[in-house]
Parts: C-alpha cells; structure tokens; sequence
C-alpha cells in the first residue's frame, strides 16, 4: 500500500511541469556550486600567490644589502631563508613546507676584487582549496620563483675642484644677465675695493658705495657662484645619504680656483655627523677680490709661476719693496689646480674592504673651461697671450681651451674624472671677447669633454640646475663603480 502510494506519487510528480523544472534545476546546480567553489579557491590561490611572489623577492634582496655583500653565501643564504620562512608562517590557508624551498646563493669573483652576488628563491606552494572536495582537489599546487642580483659597493674618495673666476660672476639666468645689464651696464659682478669701476657705464644705485658684486646681492640677483656653492653643498648631503645606503664610504675634498687655488675643505668622510662642517667649508667659498680692474689688493695671497709647472704663493704686502700688484685679469687657472690636487691625490685602489686596498680616487671638475691663467712663457699660448709685468716677474696672461694632456696623466694613474661644464657664456659686441675669446670659444666644450673619463661628462646652459647635474654626475661615478678594473 505504502509502495504503491509513493509510486503514484513519484508518477504525479515526474509529470508536472513544476517536478521537470525542479530536476533539471538540482541537477544544474551541481556544476554551478563546482564553478563558483572553483572561482573561489582560484581567487585564493592567486592571492597567495601574488603574496608569495613579495616574499620571494624580500628574500633575495635580503641577501644582497650592502652589509650581507660582506658576508659568505653560507650567511646570505641563511638569512634569505629565514626571512621566507617568517614570512610564509603569516599567510592563511597555506602550510609552510620548507622541503619545497631552494635557495641559491652564487658569488662570481671572476672581476675580483669586485663580487656579484647572485641570489634565487623559489617555492613550490600547495594551498588548500575551500571547495576542493566537491570537485575532488583538495590543494592548488604553483611554484614561485624571483632573483636578484647586486655587486659590492665601492668606497670612493671624491675631490670637489670648484670654478671661483670672475666668470662665475656671471647671473645665472638670462633674466639675471639682462636685469645686470640694464642695471650697472656691464653682465658681470665684479668683486673690487673700488666701487667706481669704469666697466659699469650705468650708475646703479649705491655706485661708488658698493661694488656691482654687492650689488647683484642685494639685488636678489643669483650668479653661477651662488648655483656652484649651493650644488656643492647639496652634494655633502648627497654623499651620505648614498653611502649610507650602499653600505660604503664615500670622503670628499673641495678646492677653490681662480689665480689661486683654495682648499675649502680636506678629505673628510661624508657621515651625518660631518656634513654641516663640510658644508659650512663650502660656504665659504666667494669670488676673489680685487683692488680694481687687473690688480689684487693688499693681504691677498697670491700664487705666481716660478717655471712651467711650479708656483711660488706670497701674501702681497709682506715685502714691502714689492708694491706692484697688476694680474693682468689672469684669473682661471685651471691647469696649476689641476696639477696641485694631482700631486695631493695618493694612488686609487679598488675601493674593496679588503686588507690593504684603498678608496677608488675621483676628480669632480666644475667649471666653464676657458683657461685664463699667468704662464711663465707663451710657448704654450697657441690661442692668446699677452705679457705683463710686477713686481714678482714678467708673465704671460695665457687665454686657451684646456690642455688635456694633464687630464690623460690623471686617467693614466687610474684616477677618473668627472666633468661639469658650466658652458661659457658668450658677450658678442664686448671688445675683448670678439678679438681674444671668439675666435676659439667652440673648442673650450670639445676639450673638457675630452678631458672627462667614460660617461662622466655632462653640460648645462645659463639657467639650467646645476645642483641636479653635479648630482647626476656623482650619482653616475658611484652606480659605474664596480665596472672598474685595474
């Protein structure tokens, strides 16, 4: 009775409508809940597995930060280890198998004493999947897979030679250049005692009380001196923030030239504890005053050449039968700079940290490029040269592309030299410059970029940002370090 009633029922049941639509709906959602269960465990996986790629490269980068360089692959390896490790453990759903993790850790020594390091962590990851046993996988299974690679930093000795010339006295940018002119009649910012020189034809106000360098300060008028001091001094603080970093030592020197050469600051490692002072060193650091046109004042130090490559300083007015103090505007002497801080540069090393190396040795060199120096003959002079006289000796003011000859001695002790060329701005229609600059002035960029090592030469034009390009060029000399060979 019962059999027969379910029978009569089922029958009912199987032929109405509303009994087909029920079956095939139950039927259809089989694989609609397999689909959607599937959708979710694959967005799981894929979670996991993005995760699992960040860990990947947090290992490897592990191992190669500046201070695990110095440690052996057995250490590096250890740490990446452990940090994929510390890592995995924080992921839900997913069970840390460390049978599954490979970790490679490869040296190349073959540029001794510069190491690569190259590091690879790979996993092979199961997840569990959260409908896995509707459709009969109860795990997603995936490898991930990341490298790395890094070289030791080197340790770098860096030497600041600054351009200090009346022709940094030029205004910065082309809205200074004609605010000075159309102010004092004359572009440049001339640093004398006498107040009432005859190269300003437009009496600007305070002429005859203060020079047009004074002038063009309270002016607000920015000359490239202020951009050089400015961008040196941002490059102490550029220097420790890259050597701490890289996990090496960078030390900086800076010299000052114009007839003279300064040393601003000594070699000093670029710490947190020493950039104010290097800083403050730099700051000092202000074009050469002079008497009037052509002459040095009284109390001035004054470097004059003694043979063709030695140079006699005296502090004028000491001798008191020596009263003649004409310069002949001979004030850029690039090359006895160069040959002084050549001569203070000891033999660059590697740069490693191992026993007995030392810093690898960088010239900086920021400058126009336009030699005007006191030479002690005119056999050199193939551009300009005209002789004068005081009371020190007779002299040849000497106007010539630089001689790069003195650049390839450098380079030849394995010294390199970067090169900032703060292009020379020409003064068309100003006497001197038609008949003893122009006829040579597009040779002048051609010989420093010469005079640069490989790559490290860069130029800027009046207005240009010359805090960014002396930090582009440092920058430059540190990330193409580790591709010296000696």
């Amino acid at each position: 009775m019962i059999r027969t009633r379910i029978a009569a029922a089922a029958a009912r049941f199987a032929g109405a409508a509303e009994g087909n639509v029920a079956i095939i709906f139950a039927l259809a959602a089989i694989p609609l809940l397999i689909a959607a269960g599937g959708a979710v465990d694959f967005a799981i996986a894929s979670r996991v597995q993005t995760q699992l790629y960040a860990i990947c490269d947090s290992a490897t980068l592990a191992a190669t930060t500046p201070a695990m360089m110095q440690q052996t692959t057995a250490t590096a390896k250890t740490v990446a280890t452990s940090m994929f490790a510390a890592q995995v453990a924080q992921i839900n759903r997913l069970t840390y198998n460390s049978a599954n993790l490979t970790v490679t850790v490869n040296d190349d020594t073959s540029a001794s004493p510069v190491k690569t390091r190259t590091v690879t962590v790979s996993y092979l990851a199961q997840v569990g999947n959260a409908f896995g046993s509707f459709y009969h996988v109860p795990t997603s299974i995936f490898t991930v897979k990341a490298s790395s690679t890094a070289s030791t930093a080197r340790n770098i000795d860096f030497y600041l030679v600054l351009d200090n010339s009346p022709s940094m006295e030029l205004p910065a940018t082309t809205a200074g250049l004609a605010s000075m002119t159309a102010a004092t009649g004359c572009v440049f910012a001339c640093h004398e005692n006498t107040y009432s020189d005859p190269e300003n034809t437009v009496q600007y106000p305070g002429y005859g009380t203060i020079d047009s360098y004074t002038y063009a300060k309270n002016a607000g008028i920015a000359l490239r001196i202020d951009n050089v001091r400015e961008a040196a001094k941002r490059l102490a603080s550029t220097s420790q923030a890259m050597m701490s970093a890289n996990g090496a030592t960078y030390r900086l020197a800076a010299y000052a030239f114009n007839y003279d050469t300064t040393q601003l600051q000594a070699l000093t490692s670029t710490t947190s504890a020493n950039v104010s002072a290097i800083s403050t060193s730099i700051n000092a650091m202000t074009p050469p005053l002079m008497e009037k046109n052509n002459y040095l004042p009284t109390g001035a130090s004054y470097t004059y050449p003694t043979s063709a490559s030695t140079w006699t300083t005296v502090t004028l007015g000491s001798d008191p039968t020596k009263t003649n103090y004409n310069v002949r505007d001979a004030m850029t002497d690039i090359e006895m700079t160069l040959t002084k801080v050549n001569a203070a540069m000891p033999n660059p090393g590697n740069g490693t940290t191992a026993s007995g190396d030392k810093p690898q040795e960088v010239v900086m060199l920021v400058t126009d490029g336009m030699v005007d120096g006191s030479f002690y003959t005119n056999t050199s002079c193939t551009n300009y040269a005209s002789s004068y006289s005081n009371s020190y000796g007779t002299f040849y003011r000497c106007l010539r592309p630089l001689d790069t000859t003195l650049c390839t001695t450098i380079k030849n002790r394995g010294i390199r030299i970067a090169v900032l060329n703060l292009i020379y701005y020409p003064t068309p229609g100003y006497g001197f410059y038609d008949g003893a600059v122009a006829p040579f002035i597009s040779t002048v960029s051609p010989a420093l970029k010469s005079c640069a090592s490989t790559d490290l030469y860069f130029e800027v034009d009046t207005g240009s940002d010359i805090s960014e390009a002396m930090t582009y060029l440092f920058q430059k000399v540190v990330t193409t370090a580790s591709y010296l060979t000696q």
